[in-house]
């Protein structure tokens, strides 16, 4: 199987959609033999996916739809997917992501206070030859969302000049 742009964008869009819409309908995006590593997860060894069963919870709270139970409402879309060179001669494709969360009591263990939060990410998607996920690779760019709910998360800026890494310990 080989992917075009056209196509990238395709499978990046079916992936958003269906992960905030479909729990069933976004596990079947995912081959049998699959690994889905989300790096907001705190222990790879355990937090890994490597099973359709353990991959469903994992994906379950994004198609949450009701705006009481605090787990939230979320939305990805998918601004930017690029294909690669893939192992075995099948696509692997990039997906660049917004994100949104509304109505979540916490994220990441750290209340919202009712914020509407928003970051970007990344995720690699490893397909096989009919086209399924056999490995994704998540990055979350949490720090702005942590520091607009409060927490003290330094982001030096080292390549400004006079910058003094002395700074980060005062």
């Amino acid at each position: 199987m080989s992917l075009d742009t056209s196509l990238a964008a395709e499978h990046a869009a079916r992936w958003a959609n269906t992960l905030t819409s479909d729990t069933a309908a976004a596990v079947d995006l995912y081959a049998d033999d699959m690994v889905y590593d989300d790096h907001a997860d705190s222990d790879h060894m355990i937090d890994t996916a490597i099973t359709k069963a353990e991959l469903e919870p994992k994906l379950a709270p994004y198609a949450n739809k009701d705006t009481g139970n605090g787990v939230g409402i979320h939305s990805f879309t998918a601004t930017e997917a690029f294909q690669l060179a893939g192992v075995n001669g099948d696509p692997a494709v990039v997906i660049l992501w917004d994100w949104t969360g509304e109505s979540l009591t916490t994220f990441r263990g750290v209340p919202t206070a009712g914020k509407t939060l928003s970051t970007r990410g990344i995720t690699w998607h490893q397909l096989d030859g009919d086209g399924r996920i056999v490995r994704e690779t998540t990055y979350w760019n949490d720090t702005p969302v942590l520091q607009e709910l409060g927490l003290p998360v330094i982001t030096p800026e080292y390549w400004v000049e006079g910058f003094d890494p002395a700074s980060l310990t005062q």
